[in-house]
């Protein structure tokens, strides 16, 4: 059985807070990691937050989405279909994942402009499949 530490590596953590992201400490005096699926985890999350090309000048032209592009678009189901296709080109894009197996957009009750992205990953070498659940705000806040 592969290590999934040692498969899915480690980075710096990055914990939610308003208006983004930022790093934490682990209470010993270092940056906390995410190790393993927490990782894996962060990394897809990450790359769909990302625009895509907004790395191009550090050497990464295609990291991103083009989830960014659908913001202003009704919530209906021709920008539903658009959201799954630009979510799974971005995260089939990482080298540790073998498949985007299923994808579903779920409307939620009350938000009119935020839908929720469900989605099962096979990764390589890896016999379980992971969920990661994005939501995605069609409107500017």
């Amino acid at each position: 059985m592969i290590d999934r530490q040692r498969l899915f590596g480690a980075d710096l953590q990055f914990v939610a807070s308003a208006p983004g992201y930022s790093l934490s400490d682990n209470g010993l005096g270092d940056l906390r990691l995410a190790r393993g699926n927490d990782n894996i985890v962060q990394a897809l999350t990450l790359r769909l937050l990302v625009r895509r090309g907004e790395l191009a000048p550090l050497g990464w032209p295609s990291y991103g989405s083009r989830l960014h592009e659908l913001i202003g678009q009704p919530n209906n189901s021709r920008t539903h279909l658009k959201l799954m296709a630009f979510a799974r080109a971005a995260i089939e894009l990482d080298p540790r994942v073998r498949e985007v197996s299923d994808i579903r957009v779920q409307p939620i009750p009350g938000e009119r402009d935020t839908v929720r992205l469900m989605l099962e990953i096979a990764l390589i070498d890896a016999p379980n499949s992971i969920r990661l659940v994005f939501d995605v705000l069609l409107e500017v806040p």
